[in-house]
């Protein structure tokens, strides 16, 4: 799977817990490489760690 520079930067704002807006977290949700806590944390999976990590 290949993502393009603002998808990457999402994933990287939300390792970093910088915040992002509703739309680049339900992106990160929806393509499974973040999940979203009931409290409103998000945090990457796997599968976002991987592609961050092969970047």
């Amino acid at each position: 799977m290949t993502i393009d520079t603002d998808q990457r930067r999402v994933l990287r704002d939300i390792d970093a817990t910088t915040p992002i807006s509703e739309s680049e977290i339900d992106w990160a949700v929806n393509a499974g490489y973040a999940v979203l806590a009931e409290d409103g944390d998000i945090d990457l999976t796997q599968a976002g760690r991987a592609l961050l990590d092969a970047a």
